[in-house]
């Protein structure tokens, strides 16, 4: 993923379909956002238990996996 073409609020905030690390190497993915939580699941594939965060808390979170950016090819991989 390229985070060069990503907007600042792609990665300052939850959005569904995404998938996010923590600091303690976990993933989850973000289910839905509501009434200004993110309703996330954990895993990869979201099929986890349920955990609920402030939208915006991503503190020491690290975008894993963006589904509107998953086609973007990062320049260090790229083959000629």
């Amino acid at each position: 993923m390229s985070r060069t073409n990503m907007p600042d609020r792609r990665v300052n905030q939850f959005h569904p379909g995404q998938v996010w690390e923590t600091s303690r190497g976990g993933l989850w993915r973000v289910e839905r956002i509501e009434n200004g939580q993110a309703v996330l699941r954990q895993g990869f594939d979201g099929r986890g238990r349920i955990k609920r965060k402030e939208w915006d808390d991503v503190l020491n979170w690290v975008l894993y996996y963006d589904p509107d950016y998953d086609d973007e090819i990062p320049e260090e991989q790229m083959t000629t």
